[in-house]
């Protein structure tokens, strides 16, 4: 196969990528989790706490999850992390404490950080038996896309279902059956993205070569700066992104429309359709990323140029949304959400490009790791403001924060 070829090879694994990003951003309890959250009476400090919570629990689990599954087989490792996100469901149906709460942000962390890596690992490690490496900002892209469709269709559903049963907790119910599907989809990868170990290696010895080789590649201080570029955003847009829930309550609940519905169902189908409106234009964008890393002129200089606007933009956001309620504040907030879009197959190709093939899982777990200890210090910060003063005035401290660290971390 031509290597040099700019065309994306749409074979079944193609497709099985796509299904399995599509399927894992079916959770149609995301457009309304902190309002569930603020339902069972918890304030913005614990809400920013639970999701503190499940952030360092990511710090905790991802390195190890990382090597685990390149030295012992990605796939099943993979696959199983769906069956522990269900438990994470499960906790959250049928409980309303804060402790039980805390306990099932602690399963949905060990799913994310068994999950985060390693299939992008899988990705490039196609990419390059099938001699696509040359795409691979432009394929992680479109697979990308699926799962901005996936969370779109996610939003509406999850929309819809609100409206009909009238309950928030009955939706996690509903998120268990796209996991079971992409549980058994990744098991049907091929057995080749397995092979990430030497075959006259023993399982320990193997499994001591890929830690030895993956604390040499943070030894790099081009890496780690890379790595913290890449991950302090992702920590920023997460951070944020479910913040914007009560600001969006507010709006909607206020404007002139669909007088014959309470102010709960009314919620429910905005809330829904302006989240899969958000993630289809996310979806355009992930499509697209590779298009806009070259106008950039390369995805460093896309990485730098990116972290610098986002900043900008959540200054602005936050001032709009807690002196001006607008629907300005979603535009600029819809922006902030596409330069993630944007920025991650980039940050996938320049991460790879820095690191050793057989590290590579563990290199992607690290960074989604950091994103994780930014996200719990952004998010309790967040959290605390939004008590004292509004949710505006803490996103847009937060803002503030990412613009000075931007001037640091500028990926050479």
């Amino acid at each position: 196969m031509n290597s040099i070829s700019n065309h994306i090879v749409k074979d079944k694994q193609y497709y099985k990528f796509c299904l399995y990003g599509f399927l894992k951003n079916l959770r149609f309890f995301e457009p309304f989790f902190i309002i569930f959250f603020l339902s069972k009476e918890l304030t913005f400090l614990q809400i920013g706490s639970l999701y503190a919570i499940r952030e360092i629990a990511i710090y905790i689990f991802e390195i190890p999850s990382g090597i685990i599954a390149d030295a012992l087989g990605r796939r099943k490792t993979l696959a199983s992390s769906f069956l522990i996100y269900i438990i994470a469901f499960l906790i959250f149906y049928f409980t309303s404490s804060y402790f039980l709460f805390s306990v099932a942000m602690i399963f949905y962390a060990l799913g994310d950080a068994i999950r985060s890596g390693i299939n992008k690992a899988m990705i490039v490690d196609y990419l390059k038996k099938t001699g696509q490496e040359k795409i691979k900002v432009k394929y992680y892209g479109h697979t990308r896309g699926w799962s901005q469709i996936g969370s779109a269709i996610s939003s509406l559903a999850g929309g819809i279902l609100v409206f009909y049963n009238n309950n928030l907790d009955v939706i996690f119910l509903f998120s268990i059956l796209p996991y079971l599907i992409d549980f058994v989809n990744v098991l049907t990868y091929p057995k080749f993205l397995d092979e990430t170990k030497e075959k006259h290696l023993s399982v320990n010895a193997n499994l001591k070569e890929i830690t030895k080789t993956f604390f040499s590649a943070l030894k790099d201080r081009d890496l780690l700066r890379t790595l913290i570029n890449t991950s302090i955003y992702s920590g920023f847009y997460k951070s944020i992104k479910d913040f914007i829930q009560p600001f969006l309550k507010t709006l909607i609940i206020g404007l002139p429309v669909l007088y014959s519905l309470t102010n709960d169902e009314k919620l429910s189908l905005s809330l829904g359709f302006v989240y899969f409106l958000i993630f289809m234009i996310n979806s355009y964008v992930s499509r697209n990323a590779s298009k806009i890393t070259m106008f950039f002129g390369t995805p460093y200089k896309m990485l730098n140029a990116s972290l610098f606007i986002g900043s900008f933009l959540g200054i602005l956001t936050g001032l709009l949304m807690e002196f001006y309620v607008s629907v300005w504040a979603i535009i600029l907030f819809v922006f902030i959400l596409l330069i993630e879009s944007a920025r991650k197959p980039a940050t996938t190709a320049v991460i790879t490009d820095k690191s050793e093939s057989k590290v590579h899982a563990g290199i992607l777990s690290v960074a989604s790791q950091l994103g994780s200890v930014f996200t719990a210090l952004l998010v309790i910060i967040i959290g605390y403001l939004s008590d004292l003063y509004g949710v505006g005035i803490g996103i847009g401290a937060v803002s503030v924060l990412l613009g000075v660290i931007s001037l640091f971390v500028k990926v050479k």
